[in-house]
């Protein structure tokens, strides 16, 4: 993959690992992270930052093309998408909800792509395993949408087939594409995954905390 810089396309960076099939994968970062009190994605963790974590997961994954979509502006999500090699764009309306996110990522996704799949920037413990297994009962089952479920409670990252892009382009508010999912039921295959710690999102400091010591007891085991 190859980074197009700020203001351009994203269809430069694609590197197809399938032929024809095509997972794109769209990174909400654009939260305002008030909970938090500072911008949670660039916290340490690991040997780097939040966001660089889930970017590497990603990378490693079968997906094709990532875009990052980010909402505070700040030099190093720029710096981040060049030193990974991935496209970024900054969602100007961030302050308006998650869907304007969605609204970015859906606008500069090139057009052939088979899936979409949102990640939320703020999940570092989502693996590149996680993500296959979605992209993978995706292509088995020929979903239309395919939600994670983790202990039953459901969670992301979510990956939508290509024929929902309009609806996407539409979603509105700060629910992203929730009401998607809630009102087509009926077009959702769920992939069930035994360990919740997947689905912990980083909010507060309390939820940062408790990451950091999920992972140092992972190291130690």
């Amino acid at each position: 993959m190859r980074y197009v810089g700020r203001g351009a396309g994203v269809s430069n960076i694609l590197k197809p690992k399938r032929g024809g099939i095509m997972i794109g994968a769209v990174i909400l970062a654009a939260g305002m992270s008030q909970r938090m009190g500072r911008q949670k994605l660039f916290l340490p963790f690991k040997r780097h930052t939040i966001i660089e974590e889930v970017i590497d997961h990603i990378k490693a994954s079968k997906v094709d093309c990532i875009l990052l979509i980010y909402g505070n502006q700040d030099d190093r999500w720029e710096k981040i998408a060049i030193e990974k090699e991935i496209a970024c764009k900054r969602n100007s309306e961030y302050q308006k909800g998650q869907s304007t996110s969605v609204k970015k990522g859906i606008e500069m996704m090139p057009d052939g792509m088979d899936g979409i799949m949102f990640i939320l920037g703020d999940q570092p413990l989502i693996d590149s395993k996680v993500i296959n297994k979605i992209i993978d009962t995706f292509y088995e089952r020929k979903a239309s949408i395919v939600v994670p479920l983790y202990k039953g409670v459901r969670g992301n990252p979510v990956l939508f087939h290509a024929k929902w892009r309009e609806t996407l382009f539409n979603v509105k508010g700060d629910k992203g594409a929730r009401d998607i999912i809630l009102q087509n039921k009926d077009e959702v295959s769920y992939i069930r995954f035994n360990d919740s710690m997947y689905n912990i999102d980083v909010d507060t400091k309390e939820d940062y905390q408790n990451i950091l010591m999920a992972v140092s007891k992972t190291c130690k085991s």
